[in-house]
């Protein structure tokens, strides 16, 4: 049953949904091939049929996503960068010119040295790739000189762009940064790896084929693309190989109480005593619950409930436009606490742990201050924020889609559909590392006609939720634009003015060094902000795998420092590099906060609405949204 409250809210918000299927069209195209080898022949003949389809379904209507490139803002941006160019230009002419100078004697050396290759000459290569550059690994990038000559000269080139972008001193430096996120995504897309006619790894696969690789890898870019305009990203996992409840999100639990906005699950202990104070997890609202409980053995709910704790976790609904006018106040207030509230009434305890994770840490982050300036007696004894974004100015490249004209435009757009989709912020977050998570995949599937390989947390990452029109706004100008989380008093949670400073409950900060949607110093600026009751550690990888790190696969690494030092770099100086997991770490901080270990009957006294998962988290599947 719903929360009273909360459905009534709900039901009064709701509107109706309307959803047209769109048609595939296909056509056919003679073949004319006769000369060739009767395999070839017929790959071509089938690729020219692929290709008339693949005309047909762009041309045809369908649904107009929202564009994450914003062409107005795009315009704009390089209409200002050009007045810039321009002036520079008339300003420093010589110092253009040396640059052009050196562009074009580089690439003249390039093909000289190419040339002494071909006689036999061993040449060391001008320019070479950074070493996370993953692209041009196979062995003929380097062993062929044209291959050889095709990388460097497109390194060559991306240099030159990277340096004529940089030394303009006299642009806006919002602007700047735009224009070197544009041109960098410009230049990764025409890399010589994203052609089949200039990828040697391609090319191989096609000649020992026949090119069914083409055209087997262009029937799975057709069906991908049918429904989307051509918008959709390469597949970043096998989604065949997982589904929620059987070979994800499976530790035993149960729903125990549920409202329009969440479900409340709870997990059955695997220990005969368990710690009075119960830990809830929150998740982030644009992604599922179970990152906490992918498989069994990298599952952090599991590993929780071995070590005693008693584990509740809120489930958040997959919003439709009816939740439009859902803000952060109802997420923090009818969600967050009353999640709090509703766990503190079934374990009979006045305080309990908070662990949140990426958006989640900033609703929990918003409920401490809330709690500070409204709650005579705080009801969270610790809480645990991983990943989670507290210094905006800090966010990379991500502060590349929030300008005035982006918000501008964006909040016409989602105020249209009452939601802004999950997918869109998996392009989003995509673009940040645009080689490794689109082209690579585009390379592997749709040129190499290869399987996607299957991984938890990359099918987690796919499985969206949609976010409410308000709750995408109000975070994205106030939270992130304007950076409130670092202005005492500037943003307000049902009514309450917001203070970090004033939150005095003991916090576990914990981010990732290789993280590209939240960087490690956005998270680490609450220590900066209660350097006093603040401990911070950092963990070695990503967003996601950095996170999920059971100790079992003695994985990555960790940096702790006790020292209260407020500029993030020269606490990494001193920090000490500690191998294995960060989870033991945790384990041991959050001890003094967990009360003692009691016997308990709150399993068996629970009432089950329905088991875990939970239907709200199975509201979507990852194929329902690329």
């Amino acid at each position: 049953m719903l929360h009273s409250s909360q459905q009534e809210k709900h039901e009064a918000r709701k509107r109706t949904k309307n959803h047209k299927p769109k048609k595939k069209n296909k056509t056919s195209t003679p073949g004319f091939f006769e000369n060739l080898h009767p395999g070839i022949r017929e790959s071509m003949e089938n690729l020219s049929d692929i290709y008339s389809s693949l005309i047909s379904n762009f041309m045809s209507e369908g649904a107009s996503p929202l564009n994450i490139f914003n062409p107005e803002v795009m315009a704009k941006t390089f209409a200002e960068t050009h007045k810039v160019v321009i002036n520079t230009f008339i300003v420093k002419p010589e110092e253009w010119d040396e640059k052009q100078r050196k562009y074009l004697s580089d690439l003249d050396e390039l093909y000289q040295r190419t040339l002494d290759r071909f006689q036999g000459e061993k040449v060391e290569p001008i320019i070479m790739p950074q070493s996370n550059d993953r692209r041009f690994r196979s062995a003929e990038w380097t062993e062929f000189p044209v291959f050889d000559y095709l990388k460097q000269s497109y390194l060559l080139h991306c240099k030159y762009m990277n340096e004529l972008i940089e030394s303009l001193d006299e642009i806006n430096p919002k602007t700047k940064e735009k224009v070197q996120f544009y041109i960098r995504n410009l230049m990764d897309a025409i890399a010589p790896t994203n052609s089949p006619f200039t990828n040697p790894e391609v090319l191989k696969e096609t000649i020992r084929t026949h090119g069914q690789n083409l055209v087997n890898g262009y029937k799975k870019f057709l069906e991908d693309h049918a429904n989307s305009n051509f918008l959709n990203l390469p597949m970043f996992t096998n989604l065949k190989e997982f589904k929620v409840g059987q070979n994800l999100g499976i530790t035993e639990g149960k729903v125990v109480y549920e409202t329009a906005l969440f479900q409340l699950l709870y997990y059955k202990p695997k220990t005969e005593l368990v710690y009075e104070r119960p830990l809830l997890m929150i998740p982030p609202w644009i992604n599922k619950y179970y990152i906490f409980d992918l498989q069994k053995e990298n599952s952090f709910v599991s590993w929780a409930l071995e070590k005693g704790f008693s584990v509740f976790i809120l489930s958040w609904v997959n919003p439709d436009k009816t939740y439009a006018d859902y803000g952060l106040s109802d997420y923090v207030i009818d969600g967050v606490l009353e999640a709090l509230e509703k766990v503190l009434s079934i374990s009979k305890q006045d305080k309990l742990n908070l662990l949140a994770y990426c958006t989640g840490g900033v609703a929990a982050t918003l409920l401490a201050g809330y709690l500070a300036k409204r709650i005579e007696k705080n009801p969270i004894a610790s809480f645990s924020l991983l990943a989670a974004p507290i210094d905006f100015e800090k966010m990379g490249d991500l502060k590349v889609f929030i300008c005035k004209d982006q918000l501008k435009y964006l909040e016409k757009r989602v105020k249209n559909i009452g939601y802004f989709p999950g997918n869109e912020m998996v392009r989003v977050f995509s673009l940040l590392r645009a080689n490794d998570l689109i082209w690579s995949n585009y390379v592997n599937t749709y040129l190499l006609n290869k399987e996607a390989f299957s991984l938890d947390f990359l099918y987690w990452n796919c499985d969206t939720t949609h976010i409410p029109a308000k709750l995408h706004m109000e975070y994205l100008r106030h939270i992130f634009f304007e950076n409130a989380l670092m202005h005492a008093n500037s943003f307000c949670i049902n009514g309450a003015k917001i203070d970090l400073k004033e939150i005095t409950t003991p916090i576990f900060a914990f981010a990732t060094k290789s993280d590209h949607i939240v960087p490690w110093q956005s998270a680490y600026a609450i220590k900066e902000i209660c350097p006093s009751n603040t401990t911070f550690i950092l963990g070695a990888a990503g967003h996601v795998a950095g996170i999920v790190n059971p100790v079992h696969q003695k994985k990555y690494c960790y940096w702790k420092s006790d020292e209260s030092i407020s500029d993030p770099t020269i606490w990494l100086e001193k920090a000490e590099e500690i191998s294995g997991s960060w989870w033991p770490e945790w384990y041991q901080w959050i001890k003094p906060y967990v009360g003692r270990k009691i016997k308990t009957n709150m399993w068996k006294s629970t009432k089950n609405i329905e088991s875990a998962p939970g239907r709200y988290v199975l509201s979507t599947s990852p194929s329902d949204n690329f």
